[in-house]
């Protein structure tokens, strides 16, 4: 197994998990005062009433969903993109987790036709669970959009999905990944636009609450390239993206996404690679890919 794949997709699905207890909170003085300084453990949610019944360790929806993904790409024996939306769709049937307004509305209208296309939804909700595509080494651009287009489409989430995508090409074939953030930050006009309001290390926080820091990509994705451009690592990344508050976990997956890959399980502790709670689940299908 590729390292640099293999830590991708642990760190994303790591990032969701961490960012359980504190998700959907938008008080960034609680989220401070609730989790100061290095986050290492997992939590509950003890402060959302979204996740009830959830316990440290497990995932939030997102992480649900790339585990979804992982599972069918497993199962499938490499990504087969109607096979996908069918083994979400059994999946979501049947595992307890919230349902947003993307999954809601894709169930739906997957159960009244044969689309590969769901709802008119631009959170980062698709981007998010899409770490699991790089197991399969084949997979191209167009790809990776219609995965994600399952459950989310527009122009902006076009525009991140294939900025996120080319930078991961890169760093698998060996490129630091702040360099690869960079050198494709002109792949089209709203991430260059992006980079031009990049916030310093003690503005993220304060930045994240004059940005908004709900689900849409407009406001969700500046913080994680805000994140990337100042934390190389993971822990304290993950830390000041939960104390950033608001929709944290989607964005934590997709900051885990980029440095697992760029440097695998680098000061990553053991309880964090082997306590979410489908970790041993995750390990036998790895063993196999």
């Amino acid at each position: 197994m590729d390292k640099k794949r293999l830590g991708s997709v642990y760190l994303s699905l790591i990032g969701d998990a961490i960012s359980l207890g504190s998700h959907w909170v938008y008080d960034t003085d609680k989220a401070e005062e609730d989790f100061p300084g290095l986050v290492s453990e997992y939590t509950a949610p003890k402060l959302a009433k979204f996740h009830e019944g959830k316990k440290a360790g497990d995932f939030t929806h997102y992480g649900e969903q790339a585990f979804a993904l992982l599972k069918s790409i497993y199962e499938n024996e490499g990504f087969d993109l109607e096979k996908f939306r069918d083994d979400w769709v059994e999946y979501i049937e049947n595992n307890e987790m919230f349902m947003d307004h993307s999954m809601k509305e894709a169930l739906q209208k997957f159960k009244d036709s044969d689309t590969l296309v769901g709802t008119e939804n631009v959170e980062l909700g698709g981007l998010a669970r899409s770490a699991p595509m790089f197991f399969d080494q084949s997979i191209s651009k167009e790809d990776f959009l219609a995965q994600i287009h399952l459950t989310h489409n527009g122009e902006i989430v076009d525009q991140t999905a294939e900025y996120i995508y080319q930078v991961m090409q890169d760093i698998f074939v060996g490129k630091d990944y702040r360099k690869a953030l960079l050198d494709n930050k002109d792949i089209n006009d709203y991430v260059s636009g992006l980079f031009e309001n990049i916030s310093s290390k003690d503005e993220i926080v304060e930045m994240a609450d004059e940005r908004g820091q709900g689900c849409p990509t407009e406001q969700g994705f500046p913080i994680v390239l805000d994140v990337l451009s100042n934390y190389s690592d993971p822990l304290e990344a993950f830390s000041i993206n939960i104390r950033a508050a608001g929709d944290n976990a989607a964005r934590a997956m997709i900051i885990g996404m980029i440095l697992g890959a760029d440097q695998g399980f680098k000061n990553v502790p053991d309880n964090l690679i082997d306590g979410f709670n489908k970790a041993k689940e995750f390990k036998e299908m790895i063993i196999k890919l």
